[in-house]
């Protein structure tokens, strides 16, 4: 297997994933794509990968994305500090574009793995104009929340890793916590709520749904890292999972639209096992997140985002 792995985003969020990676010493071959004056930088991390039996690191300013397997895109401008979404999309918006027709140009056919933000919106134009099949492109969409979600339950009932199946869906930042379809062992996440035996309640609900919703969790570049690894253990190390990630889906009307829920992950990309249920109430939450999402599409597709096409 191709386990080479090409990485484009700001240097805090790549550092971050290669000292994990070097940690784990997951089996792939990273190279960083940067300016050619960004490459010391990587020198010292770069240096030290030759201490790992199978991880290695490189970074160029010219890789070859024919030989890659997978691409990664992370956040290619420092987000807005007033967390406005729309000038974080502004100003991603030609980056990447330019960034993925480069790749593609140079004859990229890999799995498109979207790891900044809106990649809600992103996911949608990257299928769009690169013509990857959709099985191949993903966003880290809502997987650091799930994450979060599972081990807050996992503490609170004082069960296993392997007893806790939570889903938070929708996108980064409008997404909504699956309670209906979110189990400990064998029940509901719901019926413990009505046992009197354990001591999760309506209140321990609460607490898990303000962490859940905390909006420095969308910017938390650690919980993102921790997500992508648990990826890329799913293309490179056999490890395949079901996780909340970013997917090309069809909308109510017809076109397409990126949202996260529930998807296997493997060294294949993404496959969507059932189209997930939900309750009446969570289905009219989800629709509405979707229609925020294709106002977005929509939006783009008139040039609303272009104004600043000419300061790049």
């Amino acid at each position: 297997m191709n386990n080479t792995v090409i990485i484009r985003g700001l240097f805090e969020f790549v550092q971050q994933l290669i000292l994990i990676a070097m940690a784990k010493d997951l089996p792939l071959t990273l190279i960083v794509a940067t300016d050619a004056d960004e490459t010391p930088r990587y020198q010292s991390l770069m240096t030290a990968s030759t201490a790992c039996r199978q991880f290695s690191l490189l970074a160029k300013a010219k890789p070859d994305y024919s030989q890659a397997d997978t691409l990664i895109i992370g956040n290619l401008v420092p987000l807005a500090a007033d967390r406005d979404a729309d000038a974080d999309l502004r100003a991603t918006l030609p980056l990447f574009r330019n960034f993925v027709n480069a790749a593609m140009a140079a004859g990229f056919n890999g799995k498109l793995l979207l790891a900044g933000s809106n990649d809600a919106v992103l996911s949608v134009l990257a299928a769009r104009f690169s013509g990857i099949d959709h099985q191949r492109v993903l966003g880290l969409g809502t997987l650091p929340q799930s994450r979060l979600l599972e081990q807050l339950l996992q503490n609170q009932l004082s069960v296993g890793a392997a007893d806790v199946r939570a889903f938070v869906v929708g996108t980064t930042n409008a997404h909504l916590i699956s309670w209906s379809r979110s189990y400990i062992g064998p029940a509901p996440v719901l019926t413990y709520v009505a046992n009197q035996d354990t001591s999760f309640g309506a209140d321990e609900m609460a607490a898990d749904q303000d962490q859940v919703d905390d909006p420095a969790i969308v910017t938390n570049q650690t919980l993102s890292v921790l997500a992508l690894v648990q990826v890329l253990s799913a293309f490179y190390e056999h490890q395949p999972f079901i996780g909340t990630v970013t997917n090309v889906q069809t909308g109510s009307d017809g076109q397409p639209v990126g949202l996260a829920s529930p998807v296997l992950i493997s060294a294949n990309g993404i496959k969507r096992l059932a189209d997930v249920v939900l309750s009446d109430e969570e289905q009219k939450e989800y629709a509405e997140i979707a229609a925020e999402v294709r106002q977005s599409l929509d939006r783009i597709a008139a040039g609303e985002f272009d104004q600043n096409d000419s300061d790049q």
